[in-house]
């Protein structure tokens, strides 16, 4: 069953994605060149104003979620339907914090948003509220959504959310074309946003109707040790947090917004990108939720080999992503967006490293998240985010754009290192230098297909016909390097066992269908 709804999850996620990922291109391009030039750099900084502002929500709905696997597992619906309670009525509240930080933050405004001339500050409140709205009605109305999640059943809200999503894109591409005006812009995407949610809320009652609404107060934090979780959680959350999204705001205190609107172009490919794959990957998180709290899969051993087969695949997936961004990105942004938008080819190696850390431990970041034992690398995560700060701002004067996402890439390693040392310690035990010796090889063999493969590409030449080449031989050149090189390892055995039921599965289905 695990593994019928992860590949459901895959199908839905991929056919809503490469639409919305079409369609988020378009509009990027009608927003960068159709509204004033500062527009797209006050929004995504403002935007990462208020992922600070999630600092308010303590990673309550991780801390829940992580426990809620468990709870799914034993079928106990007394307790799931009081974790679902908790997680509403913290979600609520949490909410109506980040109003006020919202109001108190309004007044600083003008520290951050540093510019060459004098910023139209009507538009930068404009933006300023819509994004709040925006956040805001998230919290009110997304808390529907955790039970899909942790039962594999995303695609329910997939499916739900890619009407509304085309709708939002062909609705900002139609305003971008012929109405320019930013409260338009932003407030589509508010509405689509929250009735997709409210569909959702329907859907949930229909879906659950087991599940009910408890009464709950603050002691029932306590008694189900939810207070103990967050207490160390919390510290992720806040250098999580900082870690993330401080490289804008580093950028438009020392560069100015201009600049983030051309490195929001880069970051608009990946973003889309990164929401395609992690609604793929978040289908195996919840099935490492069920494994891990699966007595019998440790008992015979299974979830160690699933462990290494995913760590495997967790690289192979980082690599991919990371040469086609090296090869790709800048003659893709050439023909997309222009020569004029192109940043330096040391941002973009930079960018490529981070996005294959990211990647590469994408897995163990599953495996960390439902262990718990948040204590035990939060100041990892302290380092991570104090590190990011530091380095950015000492970063940017001697080496531009590469010194910030430079510095970015450094705490990320210190963030891998941290969650590894859990997982390494509560589940994988006893293989901390193994995985270690893994990770050196790995990181060998990116640097060589990386190499190969830009090489391979700068024969191709420039123009929309080189880039064809180029994306094909991005396609086939890593994976097949990768295929040869692990695909024949001991980690890789429950990788091919997987391939070969889902062959003998299709195959059955499509001689089934002969014979009828």
């Amino acid at each position: 069953m695990r593994t019928k709804r992860t590949l459901i999850n895959l199908v839905y996620t991929l056919g809503q994605s490469l639409v919305l990922l079409l369609l988020g291109l378009v509009t990027r391009k009608l927003f960068v060149t159709n509204f004033d030039a500062f527009v797209p750099g006050y929004s995504d900084t403002i935007n990462n104003i208020f992922n600070f502002f999630s600092i308010a929500e303590f990673g309550v709905g991780s801390v829940i979620s992580y426990r809620l696997y468990e709870q799914i597992a034993a079928k106990d619906i007394d307790r799931i339907s009081r974790y679902m309670s908790l997680y509403k009525w913290a979600y609520r509240a949490i909410g109506a914090f980040i109003a006020l930080m919202a109001v108190i933050c309004a007044f600083f405004l003008p520290l951050l948003v540093v510019q060459e001339q004098e910023p139209d500050w009507l538009m930068v409140y404009g933006i300023y509220a819509m994004t709040a709205l925006s956040t805001l009605s998230s919290y009110f109305l997304v808390t529907r959504r955790l039970m899909y999640t942790c039962t594999q059943q995303g695609y329910v809200c997939t499916k739900i959310d890619l009407g509304f999503n085309v709708a939002t894109s062909l609705a900002k591409i139609a305003i971008a074309l012929w109405i320019p005006n930013y409260f338009l812009y932003f407030g589509i995407q508010i509405l689509f946003n929250t009735l997709a949610n409210v569909v959702v809320a329907r859907r949930y009652r229909k879906d659950f109707p087991e599940l009910y609404d408890v009464k709950v107060s603050l002691s029932d934090f306590k008694d189900l040790g939810i207070f103990h979780d967050l207490r160390y959680y919390l510290v992720h959350k806040l250098s999580n947090t900082i870690y993330g999204s401080s490289d804008n705001i580093v950028i438009t205190s020392m560069r100015g917004a201009a600049l983030v609107t051309q490195t929001g172009n880069y970051s608009t490919i990946s973003t889309s990108v990164n929401n395609i794959c992690n609604k793929i990957l978040d289908s195996f998180a919840a099935a490492i939720g069920s494994i891990v709290y699966d007595r019998d899969a440790e008992a015979d051993g299974h979830a160690k080999a699933v462990f290494w087969g995913l760590d495997l695949f967790s690289y192979c997936f980082g690599s991919f992503v990371a040469v086609a961004y090296f090869c790709l990105f800048q003659p893709f942004i050439r023909l997309w967006m222009g020569e004029s938008y192109l940043l330096p080819m040391a941002y973009v190696f930079w960018f490529c490293m981070n996005e294959y850390i990211g990647w590469n431990h994408r897995m163990l970041g599953s495996y960390r998240a439902v262990l718990g034992h948040f204590e035990e690398d939060q100041w990892f995560m302290v380092a991570s985010a104090a590190s990011n700060v530091l380095l950015s701002f000492a970063l940017v004067i001697p080496f531009g754009l590469a010194g910030v996402v430079g510095a970015t890439v450094f705490a990320h390693c210190l963030m891998w290192i941290g969650r590894a040392r859990v997982v390494c310690r509560h589940y994988m035990k006893g293989c901390g230098w193994r995985y270690l010796g893994l990770q050196l090889l790995h990181w060998v063999t990116l640097f060589a297909i990386m190499f190969l493969t830009a090489r391979l590409c700068e024969l191709c030449g420039q123009g929309i016909l080189a880039f064809i080449g180029k994306v094909c031989l991005v396609a086939v050149v890593p994976n097949l390097c990768n295929l040869l090189l692990y695909g024949w390892t001991s980690d890789a055995a429950y990788l091919r066992g997987r391939g070969l039921d889902l062959v003998r599965k299709l195959s059955g289905r499509l001689h089934k269908g002969e014979n009828q």
